[in-house]
Order: structure tokens, then sequence, then C-alpha cells
């Protein structure tokens, strides 16, 4: 058994995973597409992967669905989305060749058609957009469509860098064939954006984008052809390329805003090289907007279906010692939920991955102190080059008439915490010691926990379709 591979999150039947692209749903089915080496465990010769789903918890993974037309000069097929229009569904994506072809300079944005979401058409039309729109404006890193519509027909965003500042642009179509440029949709100080996206809430919008760092977002309102009246900039996660990159996002028939993310490898020199898979996409989110144009983010419900065995405890007092809860495994939930009025300016940690000896432990801080959220993973991994720096971010303002609920969901070699549906941290672990399962509580001083609840998670339904 490959003691890495998660168990209820989604990874590649074999070989390399990156991006989510595409999601969206249809006939109560769920369709998800993925940047997908087909040929070995590490980026490179870029297709297409294709999974479906009636729940986004239990996945089958279809047949390749993009690969590069090496007769027409493609080396990759970048990410991009999916567009459903009454029974056809097409794919936009970011087309990359050879010499003037390349990413920075040279990407074209092309198209692919099929009815039967198995067998795409690439048409005779591509490429749908290549960089001449722009005119003199010159655009570089130009890549990852996004579609959706308006009354008034079709609008795209693409990430790019325009000078030395990323970037989103705007474009419209009336057909998805011909696209006008309509200008830099927004614009921050990052070197680049990638990916791209928003949700639509009323007449708010929320515009994500990847900088080579944590996915960020901005709120704000939309107002001819550009992103205006921000509320908020904030974080989506604070792990950046060490643990959730990439985002991408969809509306589902029950009218949910869904969040995606691609969560990264990392490799040392000691790391096993007989890994047959690399990457994997983190829990999906539902997305929701505050008022104070802060996003909401929590894991769907449908996860729950896979809650096993439980331990809960109430009102425990948690002090230096550890406090084991009984539980030893490495694919569990875990929520704590703390009273802040009592709770003072202390530390509480979780401890997981924990052999009984001490020798080796992840712990989840939360530091009341310094309004602050840590996952400490320097004493994780005997490997010595993975992965291993702190992941921090900051806790959302305080309610003091609401508990302080810390959400903490580890599998195998990932853990993903949520502090209060607005906070949240990736982190890839990967424990080298046999007996690293433990799950203990401790604190800096003695504080009373209102709630601990931990269930080991069943495995989900990963398979592939049958040829």
């Amino acid at each position: 058994m490959d003691r890495y591979r998660p168990r209820y999150h989604l990874t590649p039947p074999r070989n390399w995973m990156n991006d989510p692209n595409g999601p969206f749903q249809s006939g109560g089915e769920y369709h998800l597409f993925y940047q997908h080496n087909p040929s070995a465990p590490e980026w490179g010769d870029i297709h297409w992967g294709h999974a479906k789903s009636l729940d986004l918890v239990n996945w089958t993974h279809l047949p390749v669905a993009l690969a590069p037309s090496r007769e027409l000069g493609e080396l990759h097929c970048f990410s991009g989305c999916s567009v459903v229009n009454d029974d056809d569904v097409t794919l936009f994506y970011t087309s990359i060749g050879e010499g003037e072809r390349n990413p920075t300079s040279g990407a074209q944005q092309w198209t692919a058609k099929g009815k039967d979401l198995r067998n795409w058409r690439k048409p005779d039309i591509n490429p749908v957009l290549t960089a001449e729109l722009h005119g003199e404006l010159r655009i570089t890193e130009w890549r990852d469509p996004y579609i959706w519509k308006e009354q008034d027909g079709w609008r795209m965003l693409l990430g790019g860098t325009e000078g030395d500042r990323g970037c989103s642009l705007i474009y419209h179509s009336d057909d998805l064939e011909n696209w006008s440029f309509k200008g830099i949709f927004h614009q921050g100080d990052e070197s680049i954006w990638e990916c791209p996206h928003l949700f639509r809430f009323g007449d708010k919008a929320v515009l994500f984008y990847s900088p080579s760092g944590p996915v960020r977002y901005v709120s704000g309102t939309i107002s001819e052809n550009r992103l205006t009246d921000v509320l908020r900039h904030g974080t989506v996660d604070f792990s950046g390329w060490e643990g959730y990159y990439a985002s991408t996002g969809f509306v589902d028939e029950k009218g949910r805003r869904i969040l995606l993310g691609w969560v990264p490898e990392g490799r040392g020199e000691d790391f096993p090289a007989s890994l047959e898979w690399a990457g994997m996409l983190a829990l999906p989110r539902l997305v929701n907007l505050k008022p104070n144009g802060a996003l909401a983010m929590s894991p769907v419900p449908e996860l729950e279906t896979l809650r096993g065995e439980s331990r809960s405890f109430a009102d425990v007092s948690v002090g230096q010692a550890p406090m084991n809860t009984g539980v030893n495994s490495t694919s569990f939930e875990c929520l704590v939920e703390i009273d802040r009025r009592t709770a003072g300016t202390g530390k509480l940690i979780v401890s997981i991955f924990a052999t009984a000896c001490g020798r080796e432990n992840t712990d989840v801080c939360l530091d009341l102190a310094t309004n602050a959220i840590v996952i400490d993973r320097s004493n994780s991994s005997l490997f010595p080059n993975v992965h291993k720096s702190p992941v921090k971010g900051d806790l959302p303002p305080a309610d003091e008439a609401e508990p302080l609920r810390l959400r903490i969901f580890a599998d195998q070699s990932i853990v993903e915490v949520f502090v209060d549906d607005e906070t949240c941290l990736s982190a890839r672990i990967y424990p080298s010691l046999d007996g690293s399962d433990g799950i203990e509580l401790r604190s800096s001083g003695d504080m009373v926990v209102s709630k601990i609840e931990v269930w080991e998670m069943k495995e989900a339904e990963i398979r592939s379709e049958k040829k």
C-alpha cells in the first residue's frame, strides 16, 4: 500500500496532476478536468485528465479528454474552462507550442467540442484568440481562459502580465467564436496572475487569481468591464505553492458556488522515488460572500458521508501535558471549539501524525496572542529536503459571542485547516516513521476546550472507467 496516497482526496490514477480545469455539473453529474502528464509523475507533456462524480466525494476517472495536437504544432494543453451551452459542452484552453508559440509571448486560446463528454474535437476555427487582439498593448504570460454569460453575451477572463504587473483581461463574444478585447479587468502588484476566475453574488463579484504564491481574491462590483468599488483584498489559502494553488470554480445545479484547487507534491533527495503519482486536488469548498466583502469557505457537506467511528469530548481542561484523544489515524476529521471569552491569549496545539515516543509529529497551533494559525512541520518527517517550513495565516476578526471553530482534515500526506470558515491553510506532510498516527492536544497553559470531536474517515471510491 502507498502510505502517502490520500484516501479521500482526488489523485490521478498514475503520473502527474496539477491545475483543476473546467468543472461543471449537468444532469446531476459533476465533471472535472485537470492538467495531466500521462507519461510520468512529473510536469510535462500536458494533457487534460477527466473525472466524473455524483457527489464530489467518490470519483470515476474517464479517458483523457485533451491531448496536444503535434501535427498542429502543440506541445501542451494548458489550463482553461468548460462552457455548457444548451446541449453543447465546449472546452477553452491555452495552447502552447514550440518557438514563437512559447508560454511567455506566443500563447494562443483554443477550443474543443464534445457532445458525449468522451470524445473531443478541435474545430478548424482554432486559434479563437491570439495576442493580436491587444493591439499595441503588450501582454505576456497570457493564459487560462474563464468564461461566463451575461445578458448581452459571453465574457472571458484571461490572466497575464502587463509591464511588470499581473492582471486579468476581459473579452466579449456573442457566439463563443468571435471575441473582442475590452481591456484590463483588474490589475495587481504581483508579477504574474494565473487562473483568474470569479463568482457573482448579486451585484457583487469576487475575482480569484494565482500569483505564484498564495491564491488571492478581490471583492467588488463589475462596472463597464472593470472590477470597481473594491471591498476586500484577501487570501484564499495561505499555503501558496507548497499546499494550494491554481484555483477554479463553478456554480452547481443547486446554485452553490464551489471552489477547487491543486495541492502540489513536495519531494526531496531522499523522498521515495517509487511513487507512481504526483499531486492531488484539495477538498471542494463552498464559497459565500460576507457583508464586509470577506469570503466564507467550508468543505462541501457531502464529505460527512465518509465519517466513521468518532470520539468526542466536552468542556475539557487542556494543559501542557499532551491529552490523547484515543484516536490513531492518518485519515481523519477533527473539530475543536473554544469559548473566546475564557480562552485568554494562550496557544492551543493539536498534534497530528504523532508517534508515541515523540520523535515525529506535526503541530496545528492556534496562537490567540498573535491571532495566528500555524502548521508547524519542523518535526514532521525524516526526509531532509521535503517541504518542512511552517505555514502561517491570520485568524479572522474575533466575534466574542461565537466560539472559535477549528476544523482539521488530514489524509495520509495532506492537511487542510479551516478556522471559522474564513482562514484556510493546506500543507503536505510525509510521516516517515511507523506509528505516526496519534492525535493529541496541549496548550501553553490551562485552557478549557468546549468541544473536541474526531472522526476516522472512510476511503472514498476513486476508480477508473473500464474501456
